[in-house]
């Protein structure tokens, strides 16, 4: 073959340019600008290696800025403790790093208000462990926006790399929780009840206020719960604890697939599983895809590695909603429906805060011909008072475009799209076709705002945004595609307009969607999940 008879659609090797993580030699901390509140300071953190050492380095998503001010946690797994005999920070960051000690069994970077400090890096000194360390052992950051990572301290140990896919891979998890191959202090079976899991997290927060919990769920299908609207009471109410080092992890025992849902979206309303100011958990590895999930008036929350039929959160009593990761979470099948796919609500002023979304994947909700019907693929609203929604991160996830818009959001500011791909118009239909009688899409609506209450304060990076853009003010945008022109503010940065994605009729075909979002399959699902 001539290698002029090579054709290679660009729309399709799109994850080409995913990255690959960089060897350095440290990190620098050069002074930097204080970030002005239109351009709200960003952080992320990655595997590194430094002076040979597995490590995490954290630094900010804007050149020359500063990371935010903030508590750093460092939390290593397997009975390793980050102290000050192993734990080491560069550059030398002085009093601003506190090793663990005998009370506290986490490592901290504080940094205040003020500072110049544009990125750092952590690691452990694993030569100077004992004898007989467990060589799965990792080191965890979670930063103060709420997210983190993890690096496996040895060679030859396997932490999932990121594929520079849309949506999950295995290699995202949530900060603080551990895995469920750690050493734990306690490990509770339980069979698939929810009555049972609340009982154990009770005994085990109790029992073991700063150690590693594990609750294995044996083989089974949940009862139908008492209903997943906002008003409607917890299958898990008001159990946990913040301020824990780790999270308790709530697992099936048996992985991904053994223990599910009753009931379907039909009945939701009455028999979906509401979770209800909870605190300091992670749910990993459920199969609710039948059913739907609500996360209500709770903190410091992790769910992941999960398959749903909707999944919504809201605040509306009690407390604000705050420190929630939604990690792999996977809603694989398109529905008929009259409601969102997704919903952040909120209520009674109170507010929802620090939500990140990473490794997801959102296919749409179709409404009836002729409904009128709202029906987006996830919104953000606001139904009485003043809260607020705000400091909200989606990384490595796609949405597809539902019956109205794809993102529909309001009273919301500071919000970042890291490698998030965003497909407006029927560009989703040859995956998601349209059954005879639904409404057909003659809009392209990819991120929507009212002009009178626009999105303030949004960083776009790695992105692909096709559809229309409204009333979304962006802070500042980097390496992100555009299928048009748009007039949305940038005040930092520039889109790249592809015309290969203009016409918003045309699906983009299975050559993109395999190269860039795979089928979340059952079968795909269960090889990527197999740590569950």
């Amino acid at each position: 073959m001539e290698l002029s008879d090579i054709r290679i659609d660009r729309r399709t090797v799109i994850k080409g340019g995913a990255w690959a993580v960089p060897v350095v030699a440290s990190a620098i901390a050069v002074p930097a600008a204080q970030t002005s509140p239109a351009e709200p300071p960003t952080v992320t953190a990655r595997p590194d290696t430094v002076n040979g050492f597995a490590a995490l380095t954290v630094e900010s998503t804007q050149s020359g800025r500063p990371i935010p001010a903030g508590v750093y946690i460092f939390t290593a797994s397997s009975g390793l403790v980050p102290s000050a005999d192993v734990f080491r920070v560069e550059p030398d960051l002085g009093v601003s790093v506190q090793p663990a000690t005998a009370a506290n069994a986490f490592a901290t970077v504080t940094l205040l208000e003020g500072h110049v400090v544009s990125g750092f890096s952590a690691y452990i000194l694993t030569t100077a462990l004992p004898a007989g360390t467990d060589r799965s052992a990792t080191l965890t950051v979670t930063l103060p926006t709420g997210s983190g990572a993890t690096v496996a301290l040895f060679e030859g140990v396997s932490v999932p790399s990121p594929s520079g896919l849309f949506g999950p891979d295995g290699s995202h998890w949530p900060a603080r929780t551990p895995r469920p191959d750690d050493t734990f202090g306690s490990v509770v079976e339980v069979d698939a009840s929810w009555p049972a899991i609340a009982q154990a997290i009770a005994s085990a927060v109790s029992a073991h206020p700063a150690g590693k919990v594990k609750i294995a769920v044996r083989p089974g299908a949940f009862a139908v719960g008492r209903g997943a609207q906002s008003s409607d009471a917890g299958v898990l109410a008001n159990v946990g604890a913040t301020g824990r080092p780790w999270r308790v992890l709530v697992v099936p025992r048996d992985g991904w697939g053994t223990v599910t849902a009753s009931g379907s979206l039909d009945t939701a309303d009455s028999q979906g599983y509401a979770f209800v100011g909870i605190a300091g958990i992670a749910l990993m590895g459920f199969d609710f895809t039948r059913q739907a999930v609500l996360l209500r008036n709770s903190t410091d929350v992790a769910i992941g590695w999960s398959t749903f039929g909707q999944l919504n959160i809201t605040a509306n009593a009690t407390i604000d909603v705050s420190d929630i990761e939604l990690v792999e979470c996977v809603l694989p099948d398109q529905v008929n429906s009259e409601t969102d796919r997704m919903a952040f609500r909120i209520a009674n002023d109170f507010s929802i805060s620090g939500v990140r979304m990473r490794g997801c994947y959102v296919a749409p909700a179709y409404k009836a011909g002729g409904s009128s019907s709202h029906c987006d693929t996830l919104q953000t609203s606001r139904s009485s008072g003043s809260g607020t929604h705000r400091d909200l991160s989606f990384e490595d996830t796609v949405f597809f475009q539902s019956s109205s818009q794809v993102l529909m959001f309001e009273n919301t500011s500071s919000v970042t799209l890291s490698h998030v791909a965003v497909l407006g118009g029927l560009r989703g239909t040859d995956r998601y076709p349209l059954a005879a009688g639904r409404h057909v899409m003659t809009a392209e609506n990819a991120l929507h705002a009212r002009t009178d209450d626009p999105v303030e304060g949004v960083v776009a990076i790695r992105s692909t945004l096709l559809g229309s853009i409204t009333a979304w003010r962006f802070a500042s945008v980097d390496d992100t595609t555009v299928s048009k022109s748009t007039s949305a503010p940038v005040a930092s940065g520039a889109f790249t307009v592809d015309d290969d994605y203009a016409d918003r009729t045309a699906p983009l075909g299975e050559d993109w969607y395999a190269a860039n979002c795979p089928v979340p399959s059952p079968a795909r699902l269960r090889v990527i999940w197999a740590g569950i």
